[in-house]
């Protein structure tokens, strides 16, 4: 038979948690910018009181309702920026909840303007340095969106280049993005050193690809065959640079 007496102290620790979370559900102010009057958001700077030291039962519960309230908003049209605060809010409390910091890096836009997940989203690969899809999916998003951060996705990316478990492409990732960072110039000296590297003759598509990115220009073809030339002195290099730089694209004003 149950001995109730016995565990009267879990179930009493267990009602005063949820009287304690439900009273900050329903205590706590809503965020200025958060339009959906029926979606509660506790500020990132209440949640640890809120929990009452059950931090990681408290994660799940604020990650729970916020997850059911963007099912049910989803189609509406409405936005669902706060999400990302509620995933900030969840992992400040546990820093080691993973889903959330996937989530929103998965549903947010890679040129999205809001950066409400940047600081979630820092975190996350902070947390989680092995993890190279995380780390991929945040260093796009860093590098797309307001401020365009190239080194910092570079840094985030760095780490994998020797990862066999990462895929090929993924682990020459961080190279294009340091080359993004660079000014265009040096870019384009440094993408002409690797060309005239024989170690590097198998990677001349790879090499045209990154030019094209770093020079703005969707023109692959002509690129991989200014640099193939370069690679067979069939042009000197700095002809080379000059054409290549005269095919830059300066990106337009958003």
């Amino acid at each position: 038979m149950l001995n109730l007496k016995k565990y009267a102290p879990l179930f009493f620790a267990a009602a005063a948690t949820l009287s304690f979370a439900f009273l900050g559900f329903s205590k706590a102010p809503d965020l200025p910018e958060i339009k959906e009057a029926n979606v509660f958001v506790p500020r990132s700077e209440t949640v640890k009181w809120m929990s009452i030291g059950y931090n990681s039962a408290a994660a799940s519960l604020f990650w729970i309702s916020g997850i059911i309230a963007y099912s049910e908003i989803m189609f509406d049209g409405k936005t669902f920026k706060w999400l990302s605060h509620l995933a900030d809010a969840s992992t400040r409390l546990d820093s080691l909840f993973k889903t959330p910091y996937t989530f929103v890096v998965a549903i947010t836009a890679s040129n999205e303007q809001d950066t409400t997940d940047y600081e979630l989203l820092r975190r996350g690969v902070k947390t989680f340095p092995d993890d190279w899809r995380l780390a991929v999916s945040t260093a796009f998003r860093f590098a797309n969106g307001p401020g365009k951060d190239y080194a910092y996705a570079a840094k985030i990316m760095k780490p994998f280049e020797s990862d066999t478990s990462a895929p090929e492409h993924i682990r020459r990732t961080a190279r294009t993005f340091e080359l993004r960072a660079m000014p265009l110039d040096v870019a384009m000296t440094q993408i002409l050193d690797d060309c005239l590297n024989p170690d590097y003759k198998t990677f001349q598509r790879g090499l045209a690809i990154k030019a094209a990115r770093v020079l703005n220009n969707s023109d692959i073809n002509k690129i991989e065959s200014i640099l193939n030339d370069a690679a067979k002195q069939k042009i000197e290099p700095q002809t080379a640079f000059i054409e290549l730089m005269r095919m830059n694209v300066i990106p337009s004003n958003p």
